[in-house]
């Protein structure tokens, strides 16, 4: 059985439990954080700025369980399997995580 980790959605503020073998990328220091969202293709995180430009940098995806508690990633979609292609959605480890 996998160990599940809380997260915190920064939209809705929503606890959840991911598994800790989710994919999660690094936030890119310009991402426009109302749209907090960004789509993994072929290495390349792709999103919007925060002056409002389609932007691809280039990424590497890390497990959720290489996350330290109160840090920002992008978490990949609930029951998206895949890895190229998927979306990522701004969430925070959860900080009240014991």
């Amino acid at each position: 059985m996998k160990r599940m980790i809380a997260i915190v959605d920064l939209k809705t503020g929503e606890v959840l439990l991911r598994s800790s073998d989710t994919s999660t990328l690094d936030v890119p220091a310009d991402l426009d954080r109302d749209a907090g969202v960004a789509q993994l293709i072929k290495s390349h995180a792709h999103y919007f700025s925060t002056s409002g430009k389609s932007v691809s940098g280039s990424t590497f995806p890390r497990p959720l369980s290489w996350r330290v508690r109160g840090e920002e990633c992008l978490l990949a979609e609930p029951g998206d399997t895949r890895v190229d292609g998927s979306s990522y959605t701004l969430v925070a480890v959860d900080p009240t995580e014991a």
